[in-house]
């Protein structure tokens, strides 16, 4: 028998996975108990508030392993450049491997509830500030000055954020190759600006 926190888990990271997959208003509740495996009381005892805070759990889970990623990229990174090339093609790697079922794990659900749900909300624009910041984080730290590490990291993440989706779209990658080459160009007259 699975440990309730195992159960708590599973649910979560069915949810994210489905919420990315198929929004929020397209996932029952029914579809991530199937998905994670776990009993309808562990739901009602872990998430008394129901699908809302699955819902903002989730992408709070999802929202952190990006997070994640984005600093590993800068721990493995010599310059800028290699940095931000590494979370574009790790975007690139994540979307082909779900044949284009999963694009970013958290605009799915932005876009449908952001307005509507102030958990939902929060919890989104609490995982986009998160990468926002880390990308910053990573430039800042490979020379950009702390003013265009900022610009850069806004206009970095809307690049990748619009490229995931008219990769998804599109079933193709080649959106998100050239947002690879368009943050190559944003660095470089970042370089241009500050010399």
């Amino acid at each position: 028998m699975a440990k309730a926190s195992d159960s708590k888990g599973k649910t979560l990271a069915a949810a994210a996975r489905l919420f990315r997959q198929q929004g929020y208003h397209g996932t029952a509740l029914h579809d991530i108990l199937l998905a994670g495996g776990s009993p309808r009381g562990s739901l009602y005892f872990h998430f008394p508030k129901g699908k809302e805070e699955i819902g903002g759990a989730a992408l709070t889970l999802a929202g952190e392993a990006v997070r994640q990623a984005i600093v590993q990229a800068a721990e493995k990174s010599d310059n800028a450049e290699s940095f931000l090339v590494r979370i574009v093609r790790a975007m690139a790697s994540d979307l082909q491997r779900s044949d284009y079922r999963e694009g970013c794990p958290i605009a799915t659900t932005a876009l449908e509830t952001a307005v509507q749900s102030e958990v939902l909300g929060a919890a989104t624009r609490t995982a986009f500030q998160k990468w926002e910041l880390e990308i910053k984080r990573g430039l800042f730290r490979f020379g950009l000055t702390s003013g265009d590490a900022d610009l850069v990291a806004t206009m970095v993440l809307s690049q990748l954020e619009g490229a995931l989706l008219l990769a998804r779209t599109y079933r193709s990658l080649a959106p998100i190759q050239r947002a690879e080459e368009a943050v190559k160009l944003l660095l470089a007259g970042a370089a241009r600006s500050a010399n």
